[in-house]
């Protein structure tokens, strides 16, 4: 409607301009708001902050989120250490048996990151005592706390593994005869020697000694015959799995929840050796700014609003004890949360001091 058509209508043209400046004034009002509010810049899986998450961040930390692309806990811990790193994010999120040396230094007042003040973050009760061993703490004081976790472990499509099958549920899906052919294996070192040493009985097996791992290697060349393929990036995973091209492999959590999204029949097992378990504490680099935006943004991470639709949202788990509060036994058990109550075995993760070693025997298992 035109101008015009307005004042014959019996609107008084003084109340028009009236009512525009007011709207105006309201806009450049909301507009100074929102240029109040603090800009995180924060380096975490990109998963953790899509979607829908971010908004539920956002409003609870009444902050606005730049999340800078993310390659792998060991390049976040790698800016981290580089000069400036500790001034260049406001928060970052990385594995703990990766973060823990450099963000907490060789001793008391070498610490790379902030001592979190927890009456800023209330919701740290909340931590599932699953997960108090990877807080990242000294003296008394707390610099990482639990966000996110998940696991490794089989996965396999259901429509060609049974999932009643027992051999389904232990790693020796990857490793025996039965699926020959169309067995699949993730190129890596750490987590595929970590599978096989606990299938082979290995108790600690971040502590085998070298004439265990040596034995560990010469099993997996053993049973390389009956692998497929080795793959190395998630997405080639996928793909490998929906083309039908391997029915069964070693799998991360983006592999399965990715296909699964997209209608694809896949299944985690519960390793009965147990699944190896990863735990994503959050930390505030010591000299960023915006600290306390910072602990907000890490205690809206521990609410209910984002634990509770972080599955959902990204196929990783919450190390919240209100992540899985409404959800039913069933539930629970497919996105994997019977670890916290024990209901599903777990073994974390842990980085054996031999590391080279292991990379060594990995590299002979893949040239043999």
């Amino acid at each position: 409607m035109k101008q015009d058509q307005v004042f014959a209508n019996g609107v008084d043209r003084r109340a028009f301009l009236q009512a525009g400046a007011a709207a105006a004034l309201a806009g450049a009002s909301g507009s100074a708001l929102a240029q109040s509010v603090p800009t995180l810049e924060i380096l975490v899986a990109n998963a953790l902050v899509g979607g829908p998450l971010k908004g539920i961040l956002e409003a609870e930390a009444k902050c606005k989120i730049n999340d800078a692309p993310f390659q792998s806990s060991t390049d976040v811990v790698a800016r981290l250490v580089a000069p400036g790193g500790t001034g260049r994010y406001n928060l970052m999120m990385s594995h703990s048996i990766f973060s823990r040396g450099p963000v907490l230094g060789a001793a008391a007042g070498q610490e790379k990151c902030t001592a979190l003040d927890l009456a800023k973050i209330p919701n740290f009760s909340q931590v599932a005592d699953t997960f108090k061993e990877d807080i990242l703490s000294r003296d008394g004081k707390v610099y990482g706390v639990p966000i996110m976790w998940g696991y490794d472990t089989v996965v396999f499509n259901k429509d060609v593994v049974p999932e009643n099958d027992p051999a389904t549920h232990s790693w020796g899906a990857i490793f025996e005869d039965k699926y020959a052919g169309r067995i699949g294996w993730f190129d890596t070192a750490h987590q595929m020697i970590m599978a096989a040493g606990l299938y082979l009985g290995n108790k600690k097996p971040e502590a085998m000694s070298t004439a265990e791992l040596n034995e560990v290697g010469k099993f997996l060349i053993s049973k390389k015959k009956n692998v497929r393929t080795l793959w190395t990036s998630f997405a080639q995973g996928a793909n490998l799995l929906s083309s039908g091209e391997i029915v069964v492999t070693f799998g991360a959590i983006p592999v399965r929840y990715g296909l699964q999204q997209k209608g694809f029949p896949v299944r985690s097992a519960w390793c009965k050796e147990g699944v190896l378990s990863f735990v994503q504490p959050a930390y505030i680099p010591k000299d960023s700014s915006n600290q306390d935006a910072a602990h907000a943004l890490i205690n809206a991470m521990l609410g209910k609003g984002y634990a509770s639709q972080l599955s959902s949202a990204s196929g990783y788990l919450s190390a919240s004890k209100l992540g899985a509060l409404d959800m039913s036994a069933s539930e629970r058990k497919a996105w994997g949360y019977g670890i916290l109550d024990g209901s599903t075995t777990h073994y974390p993760l842990r980085m054996p001091p031999n590391l080279q070693q292991w990379i060594e025997v990995w590299a002979r298992v893949k040239s043999a």
